[in-house]
C-alpha cells in the first residue's frame, strides 16, 4: 500500500471549464459511486526542535500604511508629507538635496556632503584673518662713492642744491642724503625741490639733452626757465590712495612736472595731448617720450585717472633695468 502513488492535486486557483464539469457530473450520475477504503500514508518524521535548530524568522518589514480605496481609485500608499524647506532655500538647493548624486546646474558650483560640512562654521568659530600688509621698504641707502660722484657731475652742470639733513618719517618715508634744488640747470628754477641726487641728475640731464632741443624747433628762440611742481618729496603712497605701496615721493625718488615756464612769461601746462596736432602737442609728445631715455618711470598727462594734469617721472630701480613709460 505504501507504493501505490498518490493522485496530484490540480493547481489551486484554476477553475474548471463549465462544459468539462457539466460532463463530468453526467458520467458520475450513471456510474454508481465506489467507495474506496482510505489509504494509510506514511507520516512524516516528527521534527526535533532543539534550542539550536530553531528556525529564526526574519525581521518584520516595516508596515505599509494604505489609503483605503474607493470606487474610482485602487488602494495606494499613504503620502508621507516632505519637511518644508529653511528660508532662503532655492529650488535648485532642495533638488540637489533629493538627488545628491544629480550634478548641479550650469553656473551652480556642486556641493558635496563632505564639502558642505566643511563649509558650515560652528558657533563662536572664526575663519582666518587676512594676511597683514608686507611691511614698507626700508630707506633707500645711498652708496658714498655713488653720492659723492652725483654731487659732483650736477654742479659741473650749473646746478644749485643745498644738501639738508636726512629725513626719516617712519614707514618707509624719508631720503637718507637729501638735497634741496633752488636750480637743476643755470637759470632753470625747480623752486628749492627736496630729492635725492640721482633724481635731481636725471632731471638735469632730461631738460639739458631733451627738453631744450626739442623746444628750440618747436619755438624757435624760446627757452624753459622753470618748472612747475605738481608734487615733489611727500610721505604718502601712490595716488595718495588709503592702501597699497608706497609711492616714489615718499622717497625722494620721485618729481611732478605741472607746467613748463618759458622765458617770454608763458607757461606751458600739462595736459593730455595725443590728439594734438599743433606744435606745442608735439613739443609735450616728445619731451614726454624722451624722459624715458633718462628716468624709470615716465606716465604722461592722460595715461591714467591721478595722471591728467601733470606728467610723473620718477627713477624707481627695477630688475633688469626695466623701465614703466606711458
Amino acid at each position: 500500500m505504501a507504493n501505490v502513488p498518490l493522485p496530484i492535486p490540480k493547481p489551486v486557483g484554476e477553475a474548471a471549464k463549465p462544459a468539462e464539469a457539466a460532463q463530468q457530473a453526467d458520467n458520475t450520475a450513471d456510474k454508481p459511486v465506489a467507495q474506496e477504503s482510505p489509504l494509510p500514508q506514511a507520516l512524516p518524521p516528527v521534527a526535533e526542535n532543539r534550542p539550536s535548530e530553531i528556525p529564526q524568522s526574519p525581521p518584520p518589514s516595516p508596515p505599509v500604511v494604505e489609503q483605503p480605496g474607493t470606487a474610482s481609485e485602487p488602494a495606494h500608499q499613504a503620502d508621507v508629507p516632505k519637511p518644508l524647506p529653511k528660508p532662503g532655500t532655492t529650488a535648485a538647493d532642495v533638488q540637489r538635496a533629493d538627488k545628491p548624486d544629480q550634478p548641479a546646474a550650469p553656473g551652480q558650483d556642486a556641493v558635496m556632503p563632505d564639502e558642505a560640512k566643511q563649509n558650515e562654521t560652528k558657533p563662536g568659530e572664526q575663519k582666518a584673518e587676512a594676511p597683514p600688509p608686507p611691511p614698507p621698504p626700508p630707506l633707500v641707502k645711498e652708496d658714498p662713492e655713488e653720492l659723492k660722484a652725483c654731487l659732483a657731475e650736477l654742479t659741473s652742470l650749473g646746478a644749485k642744491y643745498e644738501p639738508t639733513d636726512p629725513i626719516d618719517e617712519g614707514g618707509g618715508c624719508g631720503i637718507e642724503s637729501p638735497i634741496d634744488v633752488a636750480e637743476v640747470l643755470p637759470g632753470v628754477s625747480l623752486g628749492g625741490a627736496t630729492m635725492r641726487c640721482k633724481t635731481a641728475l636725471s632731471m638735469a640731464h632730461w631738460l639739458k639733452d631733451t627738453v631744450q632741443p626739442a623746444l628750440n624747433i618747436a619755438m624757435p628762440g624760446r627757452r624753459i626757465t622753470g618748472l612747475v611742481p605738481g608734487s615733489t618729496y611727500a610721505c604718502r603712497l601712490r595716488n595718495s590712495a588709503s592702501t597699497g605701496k608706497i609711492s616714489e615721493h615718499a622717497r625722494g625718488n620721485a618729481f611732478d612736472v605741472a607746467a613748463f615756464k618759458l622765458d617770454n612769461g608763458e607757461k606751458m601746462t600739462m595736459k593730455p595731448r595725443d590728439e594734438d596736432s599743433t606744435m606745442e602737442g608735439a613739443f609735450q609728445r616728445t619731451a614726454t617720450a624722451g624722459a624715458c631715455l633718462h628716468f624709470t618711470t615716465v606716465l604722461s598727462p592722460g595715461s591714467d585717472v591721478a595722471h591728467q594734469n601733470h606728467l610723473h617721472l620718477d627713477v624707481l630701480e627695477r630688475k633688469d633695468g626695466y623701465r614703466y613709460c606711458r
